[in-house]
């Protein structure tokens, strides 16, 4: 799956609560594919390989793929989300949970650019069964209403906080109407 529409599903799937950590949620949605991103810009500028060898022979080299699979690694992202779990942060589940979706959506769209989803455990390479790159793949139909769906979700918020009652905006914008605050008489903010 494109690393964009990853963020869309984890942030439908993960964030769409207003309340909930999604600055955390889209970077643990992203962040499994950065390396991939470096690799490219590496090969191609610094040593200024042929985008044809870097995807066809580089992209398979054992240190790139190593690299790659702990990225995707669904053992240290279960360990990651424990600790987060134990530790009581709700933000650092999310992010776990987020880094996770990543490889359990990843796994069954990836052919032979499959990962080693559970390394360091098992080194070997998992594929999946149907392609979002191959050319011919309808695969982008899903991508495309995936992040169409999120856009729509985060317009459709927007729309909503525009037109709640005129009173909600006045005490969002004046602290000592919000609960538990004591009132402050020395406040004088035009409302």
């Amino acid at each position: 799956m494109n690393t964009p529409t990853h963020a869309a599903l984890n942030f439908l799937v993960l964030g769409r609560k207003p309340d909930a950590p999604r600055a955390w949620i889209v970077l643990g949605a992203v962040l499994p594919d950065v390396p991939m991103f470096a690799f490219f810009l590496y090969e191609r500028q610094v040593r200024g390989e042929p985008i044809g060898r870097i995807f066809r022979e580089t992209y398979f080299r054992p240190e790139w793929q190593t690299l790659f699979d702990a990225f995707h690694s669904i053992p240290i992202f279960a360990l990651l989300g424990l600790w987060f779990l134990w530790r009581r942060n709700r933000t650092g589940q999310l992010f776990a949970a987020s880094l996770l979706l990543h490889s359990l959506v990843d796994w069954p769209t990836h052919l032979e650019d499959a990962h080693a989803y559970f390394w360091p455990i098992w080194r070997a390479p998992l594929p999946g069964f149907v392609s979002y790159w191959h050319p011919g793949s309808r695969f982008w139909l899903l991508e495309l209403s995936i992040c169409a769906s999120a856009l729509a979700w985060l317009a459709v918020e927007r729309v909503r906080q525009r037109i709640r009652a005129p009173g909600d905006r006045q005490r969002a914008n004046n602290p000592s109407q919000w609960p538990g605050m004591p009132a402050d008489p020395g406040l004088k903010r035009k409302i």
